[in-house]
This record gives C-alpha cells, sequence and structure tokens, in this order.
C-alpha cells in the first residue's frame, strides 16, 4: 500500500512523476522530493522555486522543509538565496548536520559545501512582475507552498514543504513553511500534513500538529483538516483578527487522504496504490460573513470528500 497527496493543482505533475517510483517499492522520502523538485524548476509556477515572487527588494527567497514521520528528524532552511531547489538543502540538513534548521548565508554556505551552484533565480517574468508591484507600491501578497506527503510500501510517511512566500515580502521574510507544526508534520503512526496560505496567520493556529493530533483521536483526514481549518480560522476571528486564506491537506497512515481550506480556491492532487493521479477540488469550510463588520462567519457544511475507503 502507498499513498501521496500535495498541495494546488500546480503538485499533480510532480505526484504524477512520483507514483511509479512508490508502486515500485521506492521510499516516501524520494518521492516528496521527487514531486518537489519537479515544481521547483518549473519557471511557469511564480510562487516556488525558479521564477519564485521576489522580495520587497526584488530578491528570490526560499523557504522548505522535509520531515520523517518514523524518526520524527526533520530540516529545514529559510531566507535562502540563489539555490532553486531548497528542498535538497533541507534534505541534506537533516541527513547530514547535527542541526534541523539553517537560514540565510548559513543555509546558502551549507549548500555550497554539499556541492549545490547558485544561480540567479529571477526570471525575466518575474523581474517584470516585480517591478510592477514596486510602481505601485504592492503589499505582500501571493502565498502558494507545494506541500507533498507519502506513505510507502513500508509504512514510512514523510511530508515536505517549498515556496518563495509571501512576494513583496521584507528581506528575511518567513512564513509557516519550513516552520514544524503550523506548516508540516509528520508522525508514521498517524498520519501526516502541509499547509499553504498566509503564514502569519497558520503560525498562529499551529495548523499541521493540530491536523495529525486530530488524526491521533481517530478522525479521518478529511474531517481533521476541515476542524483544523474551522478552529484556526475561528481563533482568529475570536482575537479580533480576519483571517486570510488557510488550507492544507492531510494523509494518514493507512493511505486515506483529505483537505479543507477557509476559501474556494483550493485543489489538492493525490494519487494510491488504488487511484491514478488525481485532482479534487474542496469547498470552503466558512461560508461569506453574516454580519457587516465581517467577523461572523458561518461554518459549512461541505468540505469535499475523502478518496479512498477508511481501513
Amino acid at each position: 500500500m502507498w499513498a501521496v497527496a500535495g498541495t494546488w493543482p500546480f503538485s499533480l505533475e510532480g505526484i504524477k512523476l512520483a507514483a511509479p517510483g512508490l508502486e515500485a517499492g521506492g521510499t516516501a522520502e524520494e518521492a516528496v522530493i521527487t514531486a518537489i523538485k519537479l515544481v521547483e524548476a518549473d519557471a511557469c509556477e511564480s510562487s516556488v522555486g525558479y521564477g519564485g515572487m521576489p522580495n520587497a527588494d526584488g530578491v528570490v527567497e526560499l523557504d522548505a522543509a522535509l520531515m520523517d514521520g518514523r524518526t520524527m528528524n526533520f530540516g529545514a532552511v529559510a531566507a535562502v538565496r540563489g539555490f532553486r531547489h531548497p528542498i535538497l538543502i533541507a534534505r541534506d540538513v537533516m541527513h547530514c548536520t547535527p542541526h534541523t534548521f539553517l537560514v540565510g548565508e548559513g543555509a546558502e554556505k551549507f549548500a555550497r559545501s554539499r556541492g549545490y551552484t547558485a544561480e540567479n533565480l529571477l526570471t525575466e517574468a518575474s523581474r517584470l512582475n516585480w517591478e510592477k508591484e514596486r510602481a505601485r507600491q504592492a503589499a505582500p501578497s501571493g502565498h502558494d507552498t507545494i506541500g507533498i506527503v507519502a506513505l510507502d510500501a513500508s509504512g514510512d510517511l514523510v511530508v515536505g514543504t517549498s515556496t518563495s512566500g509571501l512576494g513583496m515580502k521584507m528581506p528575511g521574510r518567513v512564513g509557516d513553511s519550513p516552520l514544524v507544526g503550523p506548516g508540516f508534520y509528520a508522525d508514521t503512526a498517524v498520519g501526516g500534513a502541509a499547509a499553504t496560505g498566509v503564514g502569519e496567520d497558520i503560525m498562529k493556529g499551529v495548523l499541521c500538529f493540530r491536523a495529525v493530533e486530530h488524526m491521533r483521536r481517530g478522525l479521518p483526514p478529511m474531517e481533521a483538516a476541515r476542524r483544523s481549518v474551522i478552529e484556526t480560522h475561528h481563533l482568529l476571528l475570536q482575537r479580533g483578527h480576519k483571517p486570510g486564506n488557510i488550507a492544507l491537506v492531510c494523509l494518514d497512515r493507512h493511505g486515506n487522504a483529505g483537505g479543507a481550506a477557509n476559501h474556494s480556491a483550493f485543489s489538492y492532487a493525490w494519487a494510491s496504490d488504488q487511484h491514478a493521479p488525481e485532482l479534487t477540488k474542496v469547498a470552503s469550510v466558512v461560508a461569506q460573513p453574516a454580519s457587516p463588520d465581517g467577523k461572523d462567519y458561518v461554518i459549512a457544511t461541505a468540505g469535499g470528500t475523502a478518496p479512498r475507503p477508511q481501513g
């Protein structure tokens, strides 16, 4: 038995590439790396890797993380400049150092020591978009992270994330994606989750750890994802803050997948030994605000459907 799930439609091609390896008995870590690397190298994807959204200074800074749910070991990097595959640097942090998290110049120095070659990640398209946003003094925006959760035939469960973060962000800003707990979490005894959205809000709800703990209590991935988004969304509302976009994808140790969001734009991709790669649209778990101040949201009943029977 194997399964793999990822955030956003752009993860589908990566999952298609990773699925044959899982079918042939490959590891969950290999599957996660394969899927994420494909998106990191795609200049058309403006929120991940090469061609990612620049910060306010016009520089692409990348964050990534990898976690093995069997050992609970993880590696993460943040604010990395000049390397299109931060997921590989995060992997090497996990396997080749006594640490779990490297940032900025330290992460870049480590990457060079591992033989990775620095390059300019700013494409013509991303440069022109940055100039346009700078001219209109745009606020930071855009927050699509690729998050992949994979289960292999040996029962290991691994999660990885990669992103360029908010476009026009302050240099050095780090969101939820490389942070264990909010942006990703995995426990082979239970399941794993990866988040995407406004990191400043996702961090406040420790979204992915919350979802894994709901699965630990017996909730299926779809309901765990749905409940985690609702709880985080309403926690922020209760504290006087209108939440930004929040979404996540979950996978449990039985190969069941699910996803949820507090907006209507989110989809996740998934595949398993029983099902070819497919994209699943997720309905928002909150309806439109029912009061003029925008704080009185109604919990919606729709949240998508579980891809495979619980077992």
